[in-house]
Protein backbone atom coordinates (compact mmCIF):
# COMPACT_ATOMS: atom_id res chain seq x y z
CA UNK A 1 0.00 0.00 0.00
CA UNK A 2 1.34 3.78 -0.67
CA UNK A 3 2.35 6.18 1.64
CA UNK A 4 -0.23 9.21 1.32
CA UNK A 5 0.13 12.66 1.70
CA UNK A 6 -2.82 14.48 3.40
CA UNK A 7 -3.28 18.04 2.70
CA UNK A 8 -4.57 20.47 5.26
CA UNK A 9 -4.92 24.09 6.50
CA UNK A 10 -1.94 24.82 8.61
CA UNK A 11 -4.29 26.10 11.92
CA UNK A 12 -3.87 23.51 14.98
CA UNK A 13 -7.41 22.60 14.60
CA UNK A 14 -6.67 21.98 11.04
CA UNK A 15 -3.95 19.76 11.69
CA UNK A 16 -5.59 18.25 14.46
CA UNK A 17 -8.36 17.15 12.68
CA UNK A 18 -6.27 15.56 9.96
CA UNK A 19 -3.98 13.97 12.62
CA UNK A 20 -6.89 11.99 13.53
CA UNK A 21 -8.58 10.87 10.28
CA UNK A 22 -4.57 9.69 9.34
CA UNK A 23 -4.13 7.86 12.39
CA UNK A 24 -7.20 5.93 11.65
CA UNK A 25 -6.13 5.05 8.46
CA UNK A 26 -4.14 1.61 7.65
CA UNK A 27 -1.51 3.25 5.85
CA UNK A 28 2.07 5.79 6.33
CA UNK A 29 -0.05 9.57 5.58
CA UNK A 30 2.28 12.47 5.47
CA UNK A 31 1.08 15.62 6.24
CA UNK A 32 1.42 19.06 3.95
CA UNK A 33 0.42 22.28 5.30
CA UNK A 34 -1.61 24.58 2.69
CA UNK A 35 -2.33 28.05 3.47
CA UNK A 36 -5.63 29.22 2.02
CA UNK A 37 -7.02 32.62 0.84
CA UNK A 38 -9.30 32.77 4.16
CA UNK A 39 -6.44 31.93 5.91
CA UNK A 40 -4.76 35.52 4.61
CA UNK A 41 -7.51 37.72 5.16
CA UNK A 42 -7.48 38.80 8.70
CA UNK A 43 -9.25 42.58 8.11
CA UNK A 44 -12.27 42.19 5.94
CA UNK A 45 -15.19 40.05 6.79
CA UNK A 46 -15.38 36.84 4.55
CA UNK A 47 -19.24 38.29 3.67
CA UNK A 48 -17.24 41.64 2.11
CA UNK A 49 -15.03 39.19 -0.30
CA UNK A 50 -15.90 37.57 -3.14
CA UNK A 51 -15.42 34.34 -4.35
CA UNK A 52 -16.22 30.38 -2.81
CA UNK A 53 -13.87 27.87 -1.61
CA UNK A 54 -12.10 30.66 1.13
CA UNK A 55 -10.55 27.12 2.66
CA UNK A 56 -10.78 25.29 0.27
CA UNK A 57 -9.32 26.34 -3.19
CA UNK A 58 -5.28 26.16 -2.88
CA UNK A 59 -6.12 22.89 -1.25
CA UNK A 60 -8.34 21.85 -4.30
CA UNK A 61 -5.57 22.79 -6.86
CA UNK A 62 -2.83 20.86 -4.71
CA UNK A 63 -5.40 17.88 -4.93
CA UNK A 64 -5.72 18.63 -8.93
CA UNK A 65 -2.01 18.88 -9.53
CA UNK A 66 -1.14 15.55 -7.15
CA UNK A 67 0.83 17.65 -4.96
CA UNK A 68 -1.37 15.79 -1.89
CA UNK A 69 -3.98 12.75 -2.41
CA UNK A 70 -6.31 13.24 -0.27
CA UNK A 71 -7.75 16.47 2.35
CA UNK A 72 -9.43 16.86 5.35
CA UNK A 73 -12.01 19.62 5.72
CA UNK A 74 -14.49 21.07 7.92
CA UNK A 75 -17.66 20.16 6.07
CA UNK A 76 -19.46 23.53 6.69
CA UNK A 77 -16.23 25.18 4.82
CA UNK A 78 -16.49 23.08 1.89
CA UNK A 79 -18.44 24.75 -1.33
CA UNK A 80 -22.19 23.02 -2.32
CA UNK A 81 -20.09 22.79 -5.62
CA UNK A 82 -16.66 20.39 -5.31
CA UNK A 83 -14.71 21.25 -8.58
CA UNK A 84 -14.60 19.06 -11.23
CA UNK A 85 -12.43 15.74 -11.05
CA UNK A 86 -12.89 15.65 -6.99
CA UNK A 87 -14.74 14.24 -4.71
CA UNK A 88 -15.97 13.87 -1.13
CA UNK A 89 -14.55 10.53 -0.60
CA UNK A 90 -15.43 10.20 2.52
CA UNK A 91 -17.71 12.25 5.80
CA UNK A 92 -16.82 10.57 8.57
CA UNK A 93 -18.85 10.16 11.79
CA UNK A 94 -20.39 13.92 12.69
CA UNK A 95 -18.54 15.49 16.25
CA UNK A 96 -21.27 17.81 18.19
CA UNK A 97 -22.95 20.13 15.38
CA UNK A 98 -23.72 23.02 18.36
CA UNK A 99 -21.86 26.21 19.11
CA UNK A 100 -20.90 27.39 22.17
CA UNK A 101 -20.66 30.39 24.30
CA UNK A 102 -17.00 31.12 25.80
CA UNK A 103 -16.24 33.18 28.68
CA UNK A 104 -17.36 33.60 32.23
CA UNK A 105 -21.24 33.50 31.24
CA UNK A 106 -22.84 30.89 30.68
CA UNK A 107 -25.57 31.65 28.47
CA UNK A 108 -26.65 34.99 26.07
CA UNK A 109 -29.37 35.39 29.31
CA UNK A 110 -26.87 36.14 31.40
CA UNK A 111 -24.34 38.27 29.59
CA UNK A 112 -24.27 41.94 30.90
CA UNK A 113 -26.08 44.76 29.40
CA UNK A 114 -24.05 45.78 25.92
CA UNK A 115 -21.78 43.00 26.54
CA UNK A 116 -19.32 42.79 23.50
CA UNK A 117 -19.56 39.46 21.72
CA UNK A 118 -17.31 37.94 19.12
CA UNK A 119 -17.58 36.42 16.44
CA UNK A 120 -16.56 35.91 12.49
CA UNK A 121 -19.82 35.01 11.19
CA UNK A 122 -23.27 36.39 10.34
CA UNK A 123 -25.34 33.97 11.37
CA UNK A 124 -23.97 33.47 14.95
CA UNK A 125 -24.29 37.83 14.53
CA UNK A 126 -28.08 37.80 13.87
CA UNK A 127 -28.61 34.76 16.13
CA UNK A 128 -27.09 36.43 19.40
CA UNK A 129 -28.95 40.07 18.22
CA UNK A 130 -31.65 38.13 18.02
CA UNK A 131 -31.51 37.06 21.79
CA UNK A 132 -30.07 40.04 22.99
CA UNK A 133 -30.48 42.78 20.60
CA UNK A 134 -28.50 45.42 23.63
CA UNK A 135 -25.02 43.57 22.78
CA UNK A 136 -22.53 44.86 20.76
CA UNK A 137 -21.62 42.63 18.21
CA UNK A 138 -17.96 42.56 17.07
CA UNK A 139 -15.77 41.02 14.18
CA UNK A 140 -13.43 38.11 15.48
CA UNK A 141 -11.73 36.52 12.89
CA UNK A 142 -8.68 33.55 13.17
CA UNK A 143 -8.22 30.39 13.83
CA UNK A 144 -9.53 29.04 16.74
CA UNK A 145 -6.05 29.62 18.65
CA UNK A 146 -6.27 33.25 18.44
CA UNK A 147 -9.77 33.58 19.35
CA UNK A 148 -9.23 32.16 22.66
CA UNK A 149 -6.18 34.63 23.11
CA UNK A 150 -7.81 37.37 22.17
CA UNK A 151 -11.08 37.03 24.64
CA UNK A 152 -8.33 35.94 27.32
CA UNK A 153 -7.05 39.40 26.77
CA UNK A 154 -10.16 40.95 27.43
CA UNK A 155 -10.81 42.50 23.71
CA UNK A 156 -14.06 40.75 24.48
CA UNK A 157 -16.52 39.64 27.14
CA UNK A 158 -17.48 36.22 25.81
CA UNK A 159 -17.33 34.61 21.48
CA UNK A 160 -19.15 32.30 20.13
CA UNK A 161 -17.24 29.35 18.72
CA UNK A 162 -18.28 25.52 17.13
CA UNK A 163 -18.16 23.24 20.38
CA UNK A 164 -16.61 20.89 17.65
CA UNK A 165 -13.41 22.55 17.64
CA UNK A 166 -12.99 23.51 21.31
CA UNK A 167 -13.71 19.97 21.89
CA UNK A 168 -11.13 18.58 19.07
CA UNK A 169 -8.40 21.05 20.74
CA UNK A 170 -9.00 19.33 24.34
CA UNK A 171 -11.06 22.51 25.90
CA UNK A 172 -13.08 21.93 28.38
CA UNK A 173 -14.51 25.42 29.66
CA UNK A 174 -17.58 26.48 27.83
CA UNK A 175 -21.43 26.61 27.49
CA UNK A 176 -23.02 24.49 24.91
CA UNK A 177 -25.70 26.51 22.72
CA UNK A 178 -29.26 24.15 22.65
CA UNK A 179 -29.18 23.95 18.87
CA UNK A 180 -32.88 24.09 18.35
CA UNK A 181 -32.77 27.82 19.48
CA UNK A 182 -28.96 28.69 18.53
CA UNK A 183 -29.24 26.84 15.29
CA UNK A 184 -25.58 26.00 14.06
CA UNK A 185 -24.33 26.17 10.32
CA UNK A 186 -25.19 23.01 8.11
CA UNK A 187 -22.70 20.79 8.60
CA UNK A 188 -20.97 22.45 11.28
CA UNK A 189 -19.32 19.43 13.82
CA UNK A 190 -18.77 17.39 10.45
CA UNK A 191 -15.53 16.60 8.08
CA UNK A 192 -15.38 15.68 4.66
CA UNK A 193 -12.66 14.19 3.16
CA UNK A 194 -11.73 14.46 -0.52
CA UNK A 195 -9.85 13.20 -3.13
CA UNK A 196 -9.60 12.90 -6.74
CA UNK A 197 -12.33 11.27 -8.52
CA UNK A 198 -9.73 8.90 -10.53
CA UNK A 199 -8.04 7.68 -7.84
CA UNK A 200 -9.30 4.45 -6.71
CA UNK A 201 -6.98 2.76 -4.33
CA UNK A 202 -7.53 6.02 -1.98
CA UNK A 203 -10.84 6.25 -2.52
CA UNK A 204 -11.25 2.78 -1.34
CA UNK A 205 -8.37 3.33 1.46
CA UNK A 206 -10.82 6.49 2.58
CA UNK A 207 -14.24 4.40 2.45
CA UNK A 208 -13.75 2.71 5.73
CA UNK A 209 -13.79 6.19 7.66
CA UNK A 210 -17.61 6.73 5.63
CA UNK A 211 -20.81 7.10 8.09
CA UNK A 212 -23.78 7.13 6.06
CA UNK A 213 -25.91 8.79 8.55
CA UNK A 214 -23.45 11.82 8.73
CA UNK A 215 -23.36 12.14 4.76
CA UNK A 216 -27.40 12.25 4.34
CA UNK A 217 -27.64 14.36 6.79
CA UNK A 218 -24.73 16.90 5.88
CA UNK A 219 -26.40 16.59 2.30
CA UNK A 220 -29.44 17.66 3.31
CA UNK A 221 -28.55 20.49 4.93
CA UNK A 222 -26.16 21.67 1.98
CA UNK A 223 -29.09 21.56 -0.10
CA UNK A 224 -30.53 23.92 2.17
CA UNK A 225 -28.05 26.50 1.19
CA UNK A 226 -28.16 25.23 -2.01
CA UNK A 227 -31.65 26.46 -2.44
CA UNK A 228 -30.94 29.34 -1.05
CA UNK A 229 -28.14 30.30 -3.19
CA UNK A 230 -26.51 31.22 0.21
CA UNK A 231 -23.31 30.40 1.95
CA UNK A 232 -21.49 32.50 4.98
CA UNK A 233 -22.91 35.33 3.29
CA UNK A 234 -26.15 34.71 4.60
CA UNK A 235 -27.50 34.48 8.06
CA UNK A 236 -28.86 30.56 7.33
CA UNK A 237 -28.95 27.43 10.11
CA UNK A 238 -29.83 24.33 10.01
CA UNK A 239 -30.25 21.39 12.51
CA UNK A 240 -30.71 18.04 12.23
CA UNK A 241 -31.31 15.05 14.59
CA UNK A 242 -31.60 11.30 13.69
CA UNK A 243 -33.60 8.72 15.08
CA UNK A 244 -31.87 5.83 16.74
CA UNK A 245 -32.11 3.22 13.36
CA UNK A 246 -30.92 6.14 11.56
CA UNK A 247 -33.90 5.85 9.13
CA UNK A 248 -35.78 9.15 10.24
CA UNK A 249 -34.53 12.55 10.66
CA UNK A 250 -36.01 16.25 12.20
CA UNK A 251 -34.95 19.30 10.47
CA UNK A 252 -34.68 22.80 12.17
CA UNK A 253 -33.89 25.67 9.97
CA UNK A 254 -33.88 29.62 9.97
CA UNK A 255 -33.08 32.30 8.30
CA UNK A 256 -32.22 36.05 9.25
CA UNK A 257 -32.15 39.84 8.88
CA UNK A 258 -28.01 40.78 9.88
CA UNK A 259 -29.66 42.81 13.12
CA UNK A 260 -32.08 39.74 13.86
CA UNK A 261 -34.82 41.42 13.70
CA UNK A 262 -36.65 39.57 11.54
CA UNK A 263 -35.84 35.90 11.90
CA UNK A 264 -37.89 32.99 9.83
CA UNK A 265 -37.96 29.64 11.41
CA UNK A 266 -39.23 26.25 10.48
CA UNK A 267 -38.93 22.66 10.99
CA UNK A 268 -39.93 19.25 9.63
CA UNK A 269 -39.38 15.25 9.96
CA UNK A 270 -39.12 12.55 7.32
CA UNK A 271 -37.06 9.92 5.74
CA UNK A 272 -33.01 10.25 6.22
CA UNK A 273 -33.06 8.89 2.74
CA UNK A 274 -35.18 12.01 1.84
CA UNK A 275 -32.96 14.63 3.44
CA UNK A 276 -32.30 17.21 0.78
CA UNK A 277 -36.16 16.89 -0.41
CA UNK A 278 -37.35 17.81 2.97
CA UNK A 279 -34.51 20.15 3.15
CA UNK A 280 -35.43 21.52 -0.37
CA UNK A 281 -38.84 22.05 0.95
CA UNK A 282 -38.08 23.91 4.03
CA UNK A 283 -36.05 26.51 1.88
CA UNK A 284 -38.86 27.36 -0.76
CA UNK A 285 -41.07 27.40 2.65
CA UNK A 286 -38.78 30.29 4.46
CA UNK A 287 -38.53 32.20 0.61
CA UNK A 288 -42.30 32.41 0.39
CA UNK A 289 -42.11 33.74 4.24
CA UNK A 290 -40.49 36.22 3.26
CA UNK A 291 -36.76 35.49 2.68
CA UNK A 292 -36.72 36.48 -0.52
CA UNK A 293 -36.79 39.81 0.72
CA UNK A 294 -34.30 39.11 3.52
CA UNK A 295 -31.95 37.89 0.89
CA UNK A 296 -32.43 41.21 -1.41
CA UNK A 297 -31.76 43.38 1.76
CA UNK A 298 -28.49 41.79 2.52
CA UNK A 299 -26.99 41.50 -1.00
CA UNK A 300 -27.45 45.70 -0.91
CA UNK A 301 -25.85 45.46 2.31
CA UNK A 302 -22.79 43.48 2.10
CA UNK A 303 -21.96 44.48 -1.47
Amino acid sequence: MRRLVAGSRGSRLALTQTETIANRLECEVETKSISTRGDKIHDVALAKVEGKGFFTKEIDNALLEGEVDFAVHSFKDVPTDVPDGLVIASVPERESPRDALIGPYRDLDGLPLNARVGTSSLRRRAEVLHTRPDVIVEDLRGNLDSRLRKLNEGMFDAAVVAEAGLRRLGHEDFSPLDPESFIPAACQGALAITARRDDPEVLDILSSLEHPATRLSCEGERAFLSSLESGCQVPAGVYTTIDAEATRMSITVFISSLDGKVFLRARDEGSLEDSKEVSRNLARKLLDMGGEEILANIRKEVS
